[in-house]
């Protein structure tokens, strides 16, 4: 097919109301029908703003995956979007499934929108464009409905959700069918598509053929209508800190689906996407009226402090030998520069090597001015959930507190003395 003919037949498919959104698109490409749908659209509505990233996920045959490339490389290039490939290293799916306790399918698709978002700021997208339809809306409903969701997770898939926009939202699966068929253009078929052992193919290959199109049409009304109300919740930000914290008084005002919504959105926020049952959101704002007592879990922690309550997400055990130069742990930072007046000051030429930055332990001690003193006292006074150490083989020279709501200490022996120092802080980045 000349391309003249193929950018005019694309020009024929695009559905009545459908829409874009202002700025560079970046659509999340990969090769099946709905994307490579969604492609030709935007082949023939924006190609000027428009491009492709595959993300090869590495978790299929290298044969599989290498024709895949070249199909997708292929129909790109007749559509006339620039398409750019990133690849996940084999293995890391699974790690990161293993890690977080989460299946396989959302570790993919967390290591996915991060690297999306990631590319997007990159190379100056505006926004990110999924090829989620009608019947992907359906599913979704149909699996929280299964999963006993609280009912305003039945809101769905949210067509405009921040740098994500899903321009097909309101087209049927079969419209996107009839328009592949049209093109005449091979679509790359993605092998984990009939494993029923996932619960979205399940509902696809199982459920989702004994419901009508009707059927599903008012599945995806029943989504936008509980979306529609969950807009005029009150949802409480939280600050941009290591841990959320909210005024007591201002979230005890909100009437109870407010509530509900705000401590969703910080599980969200500190990575607990999707895995954050209601029960547990109940706990806790049962522990913020009564107004005292930690409530400390695997997932995340809540700690009232007086008219304030935080909330902190989970942090792994670390260790890592520290030679006076920046060390990155997670979203942590322990650079040696000056940040503000609390910044501790440390003499290198007091410490006696190896020197190991890790994270806060039982039974760790400092020494400060007024004698021993043990970490977890500390913690306890500042109302933290943990705290970070820098420690020698003598013992703790520093204790991290203040990123997390506490306070800097530094050991007495490290005070006073001369020489060339550094000063050195804990931040978030």
């Amino acid at each position: 097919m000349a391309e003249k003919d193929l950018k005019a037949l694309c020009s024929g498919l695009i559905p009545e109301g459908f829409t874009l959104p202002e700025g560079r698109l970046l659509l999340a490409f990969s090769g099946g029908e709905d994307s490579l749908f969604l492609l030709a659209l935007l082949s023939a509505a924006a190609p000027d703003r428009s491009a492709a990233l595959y993300i090869n996920h590495g978790i299929r045959s290298h044969g599989e995956l290498e024709r895949e490339e070249a199909i997708n490389v292929h129909n790109a290039s007749l559509l006339g979007i620039p398409l750019a490939i990133k690849r996940i290293a084999e293995g890391d799916v699974e790690k990161l499934a293993r890690t977080m306790n989460i299946g396989i399918e959302a570790a993919a698709r967390d290591l996915r929108y991060g690297i999306l978002r990631s590319y997007a700021c990159e190379n100056g997208f505006d926004r990110i464009l999924t090829a989620h339809h009608l019947d992907d809306q359906a599913e979704t409903v149909i699996m929280r409905l299964l999963s006993s969701a609280p009912f305003y997770a039945l809101g769905g898939i949210r067509r405009d959700d921040g740098m994500i926009y899903r321009p097909l939202l309101d087209i049927p699966k079969g419209t996107i069918r009839k328009g592949i068929s049209k093109l005449g253009l091979k679509v790359s078929e993605d092998s984990t598509n009939s494993d029923t052992g996932y619960l979205r193919n399940s509902i696809r290959h199982r459920i989702m053929p004994m419901i009508s199109q009707e059927s599903r049409i008012l599945l995806a009304h029943i989504a936008d209508n509980v979306a529609e109300l969950r807009k005029k919740a009150v949802i409480l930000d939280g600050g941009d800190g290591f841990f959320l914290e909210y005024k007591r008084e201002e979230f005890l005002s909100l009437d109870r689906l407010s509530q509900e919504l705000t401590i969703f959105a910080a599980a969200e926020r500190l990575g607990l996407h999707g895995r954050f049952p209601r029960k547990l959101a109940a706990d806790i704002i049962d522990r913020i009226e009564i107004g005292s007592g930690r409530l400390l879990l695997p997932s995340i922690s809540v700690f009232p402090n007086g008219n304030l309550f935080r909330i902190y997400p989970a942090m792994d055990r670390f260790v890592s030998g520290w030679d006076w130069n920046e060390v990155r742990i997670g979203s942590l930072c322990l650079r040696p520069e000056y940040v503000d007046s609390r910044t501790l000051i440390i003499n290198p030429e007091i410490a006696s090597p190896p020197v190991i930055f890790r994270s806060s332990e039982d039974g760790d001690r400092i020494h400060l001015r007024s004698g021993w003193k043990k970490v977890s006292e500390l913690e306890k006074e500042w109302r933290v959930p943990y705290s970070a150490v820098l420690e020698d083989r003598i013992g703790v020279i520093a204790v991290f507190g203040a990123v997390f709501g506490g306070r800097d200490r530094l050991s007495s022996r490290f005070m006073d003395h001369p020489g060339v120092p550094v000063t050195l802080a804990l931040v978030r980045e």
